[in-house]
């Protein structure tokens, strides 16, 4: 496995929509990513895959206005988890973040996931409060917050 991480292009914007549905349940779909990629200049998408094979690993998506910054979406599919691309992946954002100037990042976590809310804690963040019925399901989500 030679994990990269690359810019978002549109090519990739069906495996991104497939992909989040999959994974997450829900999907900002093809036309606001495309909308987004062209127009916003302040949320970034990339791609995390094999260098060699190209398979997909992940995504990430930031939203950047110095000095904050928030996570948008990310993940690692299910097949790839536990290998170390969560932290690769993390690592990258507050590498990106802290060369634009950033110091605190934020995202939303639902609260039924404890493995991905211990994974945040292991990078420092915390919950700060929760935003009721913030998914399509209804569920909460917890915002956590990290300052660096």
């Amino acid at each position: 496995m030679k994990p990269i991480i690359r810019f978002m292009s549109v090519d990739d914007i069906p495996k991104i929509v497939a992909e989040d549905r999959r994974i997450l349940g829900q999907t900002l779909g093809e036309k606001t990513l495309r909308t987004e990629l062209a127009d916003n200049p302040f949320t970034e998408y990339y791609v995390l895959e094999d260098k060699v094979t190209k398979a997909f690993y992940g995504h990430v998506s930031v939203w950047i206005d110095t000095p904050l910054a928030q996570i948008i979406n990310i993940y690692i599919v299910p097949e790839q988890q536990r290998a170390g691309l969560g932290t690769f992946l993390i690592e990258f954002v507050l590498t990106l973040l802290k060369s634009r100037g950033c110091n605190t990042l934020t995202l939303e976590v639902r609260p039924t996931n404890a493995a991905a809310i211990a994974f945040y804690q292991k990078f420092g963040f915390t919950k700060m409060t929760v935003r009721k019925q913030y998914y399509e399901d209804g569920e909460d989500a917890d915002l956590m917050l990290l300052n660096f």
